[in-house]
């Protein structure tokens, strides 16, 4: 086959170099990630034995997070895009990042996993870093001034909405019909209805089978669900139910 009949992939600029030094920087993280903890101990001679280390609390602690680690991964990625690294070392993802990142996507009005998309989510990942480092620092030099404020019984009241009412915003947000681009999904919600289903019956069940819960199968249930979701959205999809029209048709 000669050379000009092979496909050949092109890649933006910025995406290459995004990959490139995502890959190197989080492989950076991974080696400080573990290695400093062992340099602790060693300073302060208080290296565990294997025994310690590996037992029936570690391992039921990564058999919930080693799936879980696993699900974000392939859930987020196709919404970050290469801004997925800096995201993932930074941390905080689902509650601080990738709302920053989809927000800023929408108000620029770019696709994500696109070169646009993925510039404008890398800067609203970066911006967000920073800004959490500088707030946790000024609440570190000052926690002995505002540390009365948070024992305040409206600041414990409204505390106890934070979360419901971040992830309610970013719901709104991705399943709301005022996304940016050209396209919009129409009744994409109706998606992971068969997921809800599925989760209740099965808590239902385990309730009842054996008054538990399934709290701690959260990681193996996330992985489960997933295909779920896709496959049960392209049925709808297929069938008419789930639609991919123009914004244009939506807005009028």
């Amino acid at each position: 086959m000669s050379k000009d009949n092979k496909k050949t992939q092109v890649t933006d600029s910025f995406q290459t170099w995004a990959h490139k030094w995502g890959r190197f920087g989080t492989f950076l993280a991974l080696i400080y990630m573990i290695v400093l903890p062992f340099v602790v101990l060693y300073f302060y001679d208080s290296i565990p034995s294997i025994g310690e280390v590996i037992n029936l609390g570690t391992i039921s602690i990564l058999m919930i997070y080693i799936p879980v680690g696993i699900s974000e991964a392939i859930s987020y990625t196709p919404i970050l895009g290469s801004s997925a690294y800096l995201t993932f070392i930074t941390g905080n993802i689902m509650n601080l990042k990738l709302p920053c990142a989809v927000n800023a996507m929408k108000l620029a009005k770019k696709e994500p996993n696109t070169p646009e998309g993925d510039a404008i989510s890398s800067v609203a990942v970066a911006v967000c870093s920073i800004m959490t480092i500088v707030i946790l620092a000024l609440a570190a030099l000052l926690s002995a001034w505002i540390s009365p404020v948070f024992e305040l019984p409206a600041v414990k009241t409204a505390s106890n909405y934070l979360i419901p009412a971040l992830f309610g915003s970013l719901t709104l947000g991705l399943f709301g019909s005022t996304s940016s681009g050209k396209k919009v999904v129409k009744n994409g919600i109706m998606g992971v209805v068969p997921v809800i289903v599925i989760v209740t019956v099965l808590s239902l069940i385990v309730r009842i089978a054996s008054g538990s819960s399934l709290f701690g199968m959260i990681g193996f249930l996330i992985l489960f669900m997933l295909p779920i979701a896709i496959i049960s959205s392209r049925i709808m999809w297929k069938k008419g139910i789930i639609k991919v029209v123009d914004k244009e048709d939506i807005e009028k």
